[in-house]
């Protein structure tokens, strides 16, 4: 397994590299990226595990913006910032069971993290396309209040890992389309 792995991240590593082999420049299908900071504005949805008490924030439209910063090579230093404007229901325990009506409220699910970022082709688009995975963590909150029943979103701690493609047209890198999807693992209390 460990001989797997490390000949994965050679590969990785090595695909840069080996880019350009085989093609004069100006056929070639590999594009060199000319900036090192991007930021880009995020639109999308989160959807939210199924919850089997009814009370959590649900599954919601999300905005935000990430900021990423090429360190060296193919690696990066990426940043979220997110909104997802969720609703959760309040189910008051205090009633019997037949007179618990849940009650909507307002939810929306704030979250920000830190990322490494690996670009698939390095410093480079392959015909116009970036691929790239990301890791990292980050925190959670809610404006949520926490109610009756004990139900507490807190501030947790979360993990945060996913991967995408960038879109970069020929003759400028200044606009960029990317379809990304990540993961956000936490704790709910």
């Amino acid at each position: 397994m460990k001989a797997f792995l490390c000949g994965v991240v050679t590969l990785l590593f090595a695909l840069p590299v080996a880019a350009q082999v085989g093609h004069e420049p100006a056929s070639s299908p590999y594009t060199d990226l000319e900036y090192k900071q991007e930021f880009t504005a995020l639109f999308g949805y989160s959807r939210a595990q199924k919850d089997p008490a009814g009370v959590a924030p649900q599954s919601a439209p999300l905005v935000g913006l990430r900021y990423e910063l090429n360190l060296v090579g193919p690696l990066a230093l990426s940043s979220d910032v997110t909104a997802a404007f969720a609703k959760r229901d309040m189910i008051d325990p205090t009633k019997p069971a037949a007179q618990r009506i849940p009650v909507s409220e307002d939810a929306t699910v704030y979250a920000a993290d830190v990322a490494l970022a690996m670009n698939l082709t390095g410093r480079k688009s392959w015909h116009h396309i970036v691929p790239q995975v990301r890791g990292g963590v980050g925190i959670m909150a809610t404006s949520a209040q926490d109610d009756a029943s004990g139900v507490s979103f807190g501030t947790p701690f979360a993990f945060t890992f996913g991967g995408g493609l960038k879109f970069v047209p020929g003759g400028s890198n200044r606009v960029q389309v990317r379809a990304d999807f990540s993961e956000r693992l936490f704790k709910l209390s």
